[in-house]
């Protein structure tokens, strides 16, 4: 009876002992579907994600890793047959066993890495992760649990053992009895004492369960989502303190339908659903998912409801809509392109504008675009642009994929990542042809008359504006001109507005037609015109274009079936010589006008005073030119050429102009002049035959040792065949060739025209010399010596008269007389005028020397005594 008694006890120990856990595994499991990253890492308690059809562990906490002594990456590449010694046999019939008796949970022998053996119970529980379904498995070491049972049931069973030996005995020997008793005493004292030492054991086991409930009640709570618990009918049973935030209380969830706080209820139950819920601080938009919970026998027990707040997402999304609406829709052609600017996306009007489809540009760079109308230096300072400030417009010309180039306006964008690294660019484009042509068609109208083409006054003024600047900058001179029209309102008084208006185009063609590219026509109203000469500094220039232009209006002009003659009267203004500013400068260009227009018509008028008394200054030389050759004005004087051993001796022709009423007039004045007028065609052969005619006779008397050099211009090179009139004017005064040198200038050469090297060619063929004038102070080029059947060069006086003193010139002297030397070339030195020039040439071994040392030019009969006197000494 007293076996009986004791057996009882310890049986009901051990299985208070064993509730204590099943219960703790209980919190575990009912929590098992909420545990996140950083939580189930740090848990103290041993925790193993399985999937259940492999036995891999896929996920392991710290406590696993520490209790089985592998890393957790040794862990989550095992399989849990890896480390549980139990058989597949041993697992079934412990599941089994566990069935019968109504445990959820199970007892197994595992394998640490250290080659030891516990005993551990495994709660497990389903769940989804991804869709994937896995085992969340919670381990407690009851190895110590299983060793005192062992020990209570080795115990017991000595007790029993014992017990049945002492009832043997008290039945065979009553006198044993009281011992017996005193035994059993002593044995139930220590027994008791056991059981005590569990129950100590067993509350802080508890204790431990609680610690662990309360951490995963506070990781349940942490979750940022809505965590709810329903049963099966969807009643609430828990939720967490965000579901209680957005909805409503803990206590008020509680007992109610999960469906009362859904506006759509007809997707329930479904996963992954966006529903509209409607809580404490309005409506807000939820992404569902549901999860089922089922007990270890896999009945479903109820389900955890996981709802994401995605208000703010659903926004983000409209916003994409909308940005891919404009983006299809919009009339601008959108490119956008990655970090290395390779195109990534297009629009259709990016198609529409450029002709090119999706499929020829993805992949290539915007450069396929490029118009070739922008230096490289314009992409490079965009892009340095793009990547400091992230933003670039302006306009730029592109290619369409048929060649066809066109004007647009570009927006680029820089999107930026976290790290402020360039993403993406974002490019945004129109085409602004139309608005280009208008812009033209404005400008046009705003700057040019819409009768004639010309410029207006509005465009005139900022051109007279822009020239004045430039002028100043270059020192240069620039000419103002007014023109009106005389006599054109009869026209339009008497052949009507349409004629009068037939007029003033065919005089703006007139007038642009006289004009260099530089010059400005412009019509300023009715029938005054105006011209801007940009780059004059010449008067002859500004009187030629002014007769070019006044020639042109008086000429006949076809109306209808009639000829209308008007003419012009123009005014001359000089910037900056008569002011510098455009008022005054147009201003004075009108009076000089009227002056014109008072001086008779058809004429112009210099505003300037003393520029307008150069140019009838000019004007009377011109005319006076005319009549000079005519009236015996021209004489020829002779200056000598004498060589530096003086033992030949030569001269120079000098043209010289006496008239009567202007006096002697200096060769600087009047042969430009001539040249102007074509005069010096006439007047250069009369020179040449004077010259010839007078040296003939003096090689006659002094046996050939003797020549004379005459002065051509270019314009005589043009105009006439000069090698043709030599060998005439040779044979007509029986002049020897080797006694006639001719004098070229440097701007002649620099004609490189063919008919200008055939005539010098043909003029040495005959004997003549050919001398360059002024070598080294116009256009100078050793081309020249190798190009031109040259045989003497004349060095310019502007490099005698400092020598000996002047470092430079002598150097250039040197150079010019040594490189003559070796190209057989002699050399005059002109304007000599002191012994010391002499000996320093002298010293040079220069051929020839010309200048007021030996004499001035002479006249023909002073000259003839200089000879004499020459000869004989």
């Amino acid at each position: 009876m007293g076996g009986f008694i004791i057996k009882g006890i310890l049986r009901l120990c051990v299985v208070c002992a064993l509730m204590m856990p099943f219960s703790n595994v209980q919190a575990n499991y009912s929590l098992a579907s909420i545990i996140d990253g950083q939580i189930f890492a740090d848990h103290s308690a041993v925790m193993l994600i399985i999937e259940p059809k492999t036995g891999s562990i896929v996920f392991a906490n710290k406590s696993a890793a520490k209790f089985y002594g592998y890393s957790i990456s040794q862990l989550q590449a095992m399989k849990i047959q890896q480390i549980n010694i139990f058989t597949e046999q041993q697992v079934a019939q412990e599941r089994k066993a566990a069935l019968n008796k109504g445990q959820n949970y199970f007892v197994f022998k595992h394998q640490l890495a250290s080659g030891e053996t516990r005993t551990v119970s495994v709660y497990s529980a389903p769940f989804e992760l991804d869709n994937r379904r896995l085992l969340f498995s919670v381990i407690h070491d009851i190895s110590s649990q299983r060793t005192l049972e062992k020990e209570l049931w080795h115990y017991q069973e000595n007790l029993e053992e014992l017990v049945a030996i002492q009832t043997q005995e008290i039945e065979q020997k009553r006198f044993g009895q009281f011992i017996l008793s005193l035994i059993s005493i002593i044995l139930l004292t220590g027994l008791l004492a056991i059981l005590t030492l569990l129950a100590t054991r067993l509350r802080t086991a508890k204790r431990s369960a609680q610690k662990d409930s309360a951490t995963l009640k506070a990781i349940f709570n942490g979750i940022d989502d809505l965590l709810i618990f329903t049963d099966n009918k969807h009643t609430i049973l828990n939720a967490n303190r965000m579901a209680a935030q957005k909805l409503t209380d803990i206590e008020t969830l509680k007992g109610n339908n999960i469906h009362t706080y859904m506006n759509n209820v007809s997707s329930i139950g479904q996963l992954d659903n966006e529903c509209q819920f409607s809580g404490m601080k309005g409506v807000f938009w939820g992404e569902v998912n549901v999860t089922t919970v089922t007990d270890e026998a896999d009945k479903k027990i109820g389900e955890i409801h996981l709802i994401r707040d995605i208000t703010q997402k659903l926004k983000i999304r409209q916003q994409q809509r909308l940005a891919s609406t404009v983006f299809s829709a919009t009339n601008e052609g959108i490119l956008v392109s990655d970090n290395t600017n390779k195109i990534q996306a297009i629009n259709s009007a990016f198609t529409q504008i450029t002709g090119y489809q999706e499929d020829d540009v993805l992949g290539e760079t915007p450069a396929i675009l490029n118009s070739g109308r922008h230096k490289p230096s314009v992409f490079k300072a965009l892009y340095e642009n793009l990547k400091n400030s992230g933003h670039w417009e302006g306009e730029v010309w592109n290619r369409r994929k048929d060649g066809s180039i066109y004007p647009c306006w570009l927006n680029i964008s820089v999107v930026f990542d976290e790290e402020k690294q360039i993403e993406m660019y974002v490019a945004l484009f129109n085409d602004i042809s139309l608005r280009k042509q208008s812009e033209q068609e404005m400008w046009l109208q705003t700057n040019f008359d819409t009768l004639t083409g010309l410029a207006n006054r509005y465009h005139y003024n900022n051109k007279l504006d822009q020239e004045m600047i430039r002028a100043s900058a270059e020192n240069t001179r620039l000419a103002i001109c007014f023109i009106d029209l005389d006599r054109f309102k009869s026209v339009n008084d008497t052949l009507g507005h349409n004629s009068g208006d037939m007029l003033l185009l065919e005089a703006a063609n007139r007038l642009k037609a006289c004009m260099r590219e530089v010059d400005t026509v412009a019509r300023l109203g009715g029938d005054e015109f105006a011209l801007l000469l940009p780059g004059i500094n010449n008067l002859s220039d500004i009187e030629r274009l002014a007769k070019k232009s006044l020639k042109a209006l008086s000429s006949a002009f076809k109306i209808g079936d009639q000829d209308v003659f008007v003419s012009g009267s123009m005014g001359v203004t000089i910037y900056p010589d008569d002011g510098v500013e455009r008022k005054i400068l147009l201003r004075n260009a009108d009076s000089a006008m009227y002056q014109a227009k008072e001086q008779g018509r058809n004429c112009f008028e210099f505003f300037t005073h003393g520029l307008h008394e150069q140019v009838k200054a000019r004007s009377k030389l011109g005319n006076a030119l005319h009549k000079a050759l005519k009236n015996n004005e021209f004489t020829v004087y002779f200056q000598p050429i004498i060589s530096i051993d003086k033992k030949t001796i030569g001269c120079e022709a000098l043209l010289r102009w006496h008239n009567p009423e202007l006096g002697q007039i200096s060769p600087a004045e009047f042969i430009p002049i001539c040249e102007e007028l074509g005069l010096i065609v006439e007047i250069g052969e009369w020179v040449l035959r004077e010259a010839c005619k007078e040296a003939s006779q003096w090689c006659s008397q002094f046996n050939g040792n003797f020549f004379v050099t005459v002065n051509f211009s270019s314009v005589q090179f043009v105009r006439r065949d000069i090698a043709k009139l030599v060998k005439n004017v040779l044979h007509e005064y029986q002049l020897s060739p080797e006694c006639l040198t001719l004098e070229i200038t440097e701007t002649l050469l620099a004609d490189n025209s063919p008919n200008i090297l055939q005539q010098l060619q043909a003029i040495r063929a005959l004997g003549v010399g050919l001398a360059i004038d002024d070598f080294g102070t116009g256009y100078s080029s050793l081309s020249y010596l190798k190009r031109f059947p040259l045989s003497k060069l004349k060095i310019d006086r502007e490099f005698i008269k400092d020598l000996p003193d002047e470092h430079e010139d002598c150097a250039m002297v040197g150079a010019i007389i040594s490189m003559a030397s070796n190209l057989h070339l002699e050399v005059v030195a002109e304007g000599v005028e002191t012994d010391a020039q002499r000996a320093y040439l002298a010293a040079l071994n220069c051929d020839y020397i010309q200048g007021f040392l030996y004499s001035k030019p002479l006249p023909k009969d002073e000259f003839d005594h200089y000879l004499k006197t020459f000869f004989e000494q």
